[in-house]
């Protein structure tokens, strides 16, 4: 790297390539991350776990820098301040983010950190490098160098400026009186992988649905409570809808469409740097025939169109009727603001729905199971896709700990064997990464317990579904 900064409040470490200048960055992309550390558990660099979509000429500009190289039998980048050999590799729970120039270059890295890693003694082996960031980053959006380009991709333009004017609007909120409360539920609703469960979250300042890069990772509709002066927001994230090809498919697509009739307020999440789809098209129908108001949600407006110069939006307000459009980027927090004021707009009057200080019907057990098969998705991807099932077994409240153990479900040998990985290193992985997770919802250690076991086609069998938790209830 050439040099790096740090940004407490987000608690992000930024590693950049080059010297960059605002708007520079243009897209991005996520992959997994682990830090590395000397033999003082202090942070040298960091190890990138690429895949085949990356190509080398995407990263020219970081080989060129001193100390960083590219592992191309196992797809790892290194990226180091020093040519020693790092004494422990620590997986971090959450990707990085790869900054991409107009050339999709890699241009620097941003890595969050947990608190345990973000200490100044744990980054001390880093300051030569360090640079300090903006006194008055642009729109607050973190370091001014990694922001994306306000000369927006031309398929988001029209979109993105209209959440980018909403977004610099009077956000004053008038607080209705007490007997003047309204509450509802609101439907988030697309295609697989459209990026429902990374809205919820980011809406809800905190983490109750489960990501992945792959799709399908919602199996059961999730509600995510967000309580502010005068209103209650019932947020719904439903299962991607998809053409199912196994029973566990069909309960999926058929919990999410069982979301559509009771909504007060349907959010229709689309990808807004492609074209719409076949399904895009299906589920529009459908949202056209529910009773709710129908709220067009354009998500990715940070991301550049797959063909340059195309501009999808027309084609998917041609989809249907619309009460309005909202062009968001869910993962950078654009566009939230007014996405909130339009639902709000929109909720029935209503007396809360449930406690105030509530903010998932999930409980603590299930959370942590989701969080166990989140981080088995995301390290295993392509080699193990969605035949996994976590079940609690134990969740014992111990003087010094919490004890959990807990069963994945396999549907094959094969899978088992790759989930465990040689001399249990994938699962300890697994284990690892899910454990900080917990602790980090929990407030307080956790000893993780994890087992595996394979129970055969699971996914097609009603017995097995319903025993792991997968049942058609009638979701409001």
């Amino acid at each position: 790297m050439r040099y790096c900064s740090f940004d407490p409040q987000a608690s992000t470490l930024y590693l950049y390539f080059t010297d960059l200048e605002e708007g520079q960055a243009q897209a991005a992309i996520e992959y997994p991350a682990s830090l590395l550390l000397d033999e003082q558990g202090q942070i040298i660099g960091c190890r990138i776990d690429l895949d085949d979509a990356m190509i080398l000429s995407q990263l020219e500009l970081a080989l060129d820098c001193p100390h960083t190289w590219l592992d191309s039998e196992h797809g790892h980048l290194f990226i180091q301040i020093t040519d020693d050999d790092p004494a422990e590799v620590v997986a971090l729970p959450d990707t990085a983010i790869l900054d991409l120039d107009d050339d999709d270059r890699v241009l620097g890295v941003e890595l969050a950190l947990p608190a345990e890693w973000a200490a100044p003694e744990r980054m001390a082996r880093l300051t030569p490098l360090m640079a300090s960031l903006d006194d008055e980053p642009v729109a607050g959006d973190g370091p001014v160098v990694l922001k994306p380009s306000t000369a927006l991709p031309a398929a988001a333009s029209e979109a993105e400026r209209a959440a980018t004017s909403a977004e610099s609007a009077d956000e004053t909120v008038i607080e209705p009186p007490p007997q003047q409360w309204r509450a509802g539920f609101v439907a988030l609703v697309g295609k697989p992988n459209v990026g429902k469960s990374t809205l919820l979250n980011a809406l809800l300042g905190e983490k109750v649905a489960i990501v992945s890069p792959r799709p399908q990772t919602t199996r059961v509709p999730l509600r995510g409570i967000l309580s502010r002066p005068g209103e209650q927001i019932i947020f719904i994230d439903t299962p991607g809808i998809h053409q199912p090809n196994h029973r566990l498919g069909k309960l999926m697509v058929e919990l999410a469409e069982r979301t559509l009739p009771n909504a007060d307020v349907i959010c229709f999440m689309v990808d807004i740097s492609q074209p719409p789809s076949r399904l895009d098209r299906m589920i529009a129908q459908q949202v056209q025939r529910a009773r709710g108001h129908k709220l067009l949600v354009l998500n990715k407006v940070d991301q550049k169109p797959r063909q340059p110069g195309a501009n999808y939006l027309a084609a998917y307000r041609d989809l249907g009727v619309w009460d309005t459009e909202i062009a968001i980027s869910a993962r950078r927090g654009l566009g939230l603001t007014a996405l909130l004021a339009e639902i709000s707009a929109r909720l029935p009057e209503s007396p809360p729905l449930y406690p105030l200080d509530q903010i998932t019907d999930q409980s603590e057990q299930q959370l942590a199971a989701e969080f166990v098969r989140e981080k088995a998705l995301f390290y295993l991807q392509q080699e193990v896709p969605h035949a996994v099932a976590v079940e609690v077994e134990e969740w014992i409240d111990k003087e010094t700990a919490m004890y959990i153990r807990m069963t994945i479900n396999v549907e094959r040998e094969s899978q088992k064997g790759i989930l465990i990985g040689a001399g249990g290193s994938m699962l300890k992985k697994i284990g690892s990464a899910a454990r900080a997770s917990i602790e980090r919802m929990l407030g307080r250690q956790v000893y993780l317990d994890l087992w595996v076991k394979v129970r055969p086609n699971w996914r097609d069998d009603p017995n097995a579904l319903n025993w792991l938790g997968y049942r058609a209830r009638n979701f409001q």
